[in-house]
């Protein structure tokens, strides 16, 4: 097994930079810097190239083999988080011998080496990828162990009922040996644990990235400066001349429940000019994809029957502007007034927009799939159970023990207890190179 390396931090200046590197040279590579590390304890070690020249001042960790996290040896040195420096290290290091390690290398040496399963391999990337609270805790129940927790018990009854259901074949004639329409319950215990498994993914996978608030109305409705005030900073050109905002805008706007995304889009009315018209055609696009729109119009005037239109087409909230300058205008109910200097008319919208982070939460004691290749393995083993339901409604054991067996395989292949090399290969591809 060839030694790699990688930087396991993110790129860009920080405090710290993390670079990883495992296999069987670590020990070599300490040697010939005259280093020695006590295991598992952080020492700061002057890092030396192979000419001798300092490069950095680093905290190094060695973990022995198996008891690190690719099961190989490995070595952690954290950097000054300066980019030029690391760079300088990796190099001596490929300098050395040591090739940079491809996107999931180390975690998925781990799995090789049995230190994780797959599923809970599958997880990291899950958790790194996260956008929502609600997908981030799905990951981090898999990671934990969660999935095959709650997946060893349906994979032992389908051990059982295949089992029983070879018995009715083999001891068809004998009435001591129960079977047949007996075992319809396990099989459909197997298919109620699915259909959870499977329900919980679809409602984080609804709702998997952060939801996208679209700021629609006139033009100079206020549009960008209620996005500026939600923000608490000037991000957006805020200008009294109609038509300022020509393109859209995606801006993360945290709130108490995670981070949802607000667009900022060109005003709706008639079109100024051919590129006017484009933005305002772009803007129509953008509003099919938007979890929430935030129909703004000024206080004080008539709404008008486009913008009523708005707020009736899907989930949507009418936002009334301005208010500072109609002090005697009342928001008629079910609109939400608001200043762009009333912080506490902001939280309470702000609070309102995080609500949509709610629809997807996991209950306390659920698991939810994480990626498409499980949502397929679990398909799979459900489509396999339904046909074992339906060979043992007609009497024929022989072919409900069959798929009885591909199911169980299904779960396996899921757990990743069964894993072939080119799936490991599709799974790993989509990692960051420091993982």
């Amino acid at each position: 097994m060839t030694t790699i390396c990688a930087p396991t931090t993110a790129p860009g200046r920080s405090a710290i930079s993390v670079v990883r590197v495992s296999g069987p040279e670590v020990g070599r590579i300490l040697s010939d810097r005259s280093i020695v590390l006590a295991e598992r304890r952080a020492t700061l070690v002057a890092w030396k190239a192979r000419d001798a020249r300092v490069l950095d001042q680093a905290l190094a960790v060695r973990f022995q083999a198996p008891r690190s996290y690719t099961g190989e040896d490995v070595l952690e040195l954290s950097l000054h988080g300066n980019p030029l420096l690391v760079r300088e290290v990796l190099e001596d290091l490929h300098a050395d011998g040591i090739r940079l390690a491809l996107p999931g290398e180390f975690t998925r040496r781990a799995v090789e080496a049995g230190r994780i399963p797959l599923s809970r391999a599958e997880s990291v990337g899950a958790l790194i990828h996260a956008e929502t609270s609600q997908s981030l805790e799905a990951a981090r129940r898999v990671l934990a162990g969660g999935l095959e927790e709650r997946l060893e018990p349906l994979r032992k009854t389908l051990v059982d009922l295949s089992a029983r259901l070879e018995l009715e074949v083999d001891f068809a004639e004998e009435d001591a040996v129960p079977g047949g329409q007996e075992l319809l319950p396990w099989v459909e215990d197997g298919l109620l644990e699915l259909d959870r498994l499977l329900a919980a993914q679809e409602r984080i996978r609804s709702r998997g990235h952060a939801p996208r608030v679209v700021l629609v109305g006139s033009p100079n409705a206020g549009k960008s400066s209620l996005a500026n005030a939600l923000l608490g900073e000037d991000r957006l050109l805020v200008s009294a001349i109609a038509g300022t905002t020509r393109d859209w805008i995606e801006i993360p706007l945290p709130t108490p429940r995670g981070t949802v995304v607000l667009v900022d889009t060109a005003g709706l009315g008639d079109a100024t000019d051919e590129l006017d018209h484009l933005a305002q055609e772009r803007t129509h696009r953008i509003l099919k994809a938007a979890d929430l729109r935030l129909v703004v119009v000024e206080a004080g005037r008539e709404i008008k029957a486009a913008e009523r239109h708005l707020a009736e087409g899907g989930a949507s909230l009418l936002v009334r502007t301005k208010t500072d300058l109609h002090p005697r205008w009342e928001a008629p109910q079910g609109q939400w007034p608001v200043h762009v200097a009333d912080r506490n008319a902001l939280a309470a919208l702000c609070e309102r927009l995080s609500e949509l982070l709610d629809s997807s939460q996991l209950a306390p004691d659920e698991i939810a799939l994480v990626g498409e290749r499980q949502r397929q393995e679990a398909c799979r083993a459900q489509r396999e159970l339904e046909s074992c339901r339906g060979a043992i409604a007609q009497g024929r054991p022989e072919i409900a023990a069959w798929h009885a067996r591909q199911a169980r395989c299904a779960l396996e292949e899921l757990l990743g207890e069964i894993t072939p090399d080119e799936v490991l290969g599709a799974v790993f591809s989509s990692f960051c190179i420091g993982k």
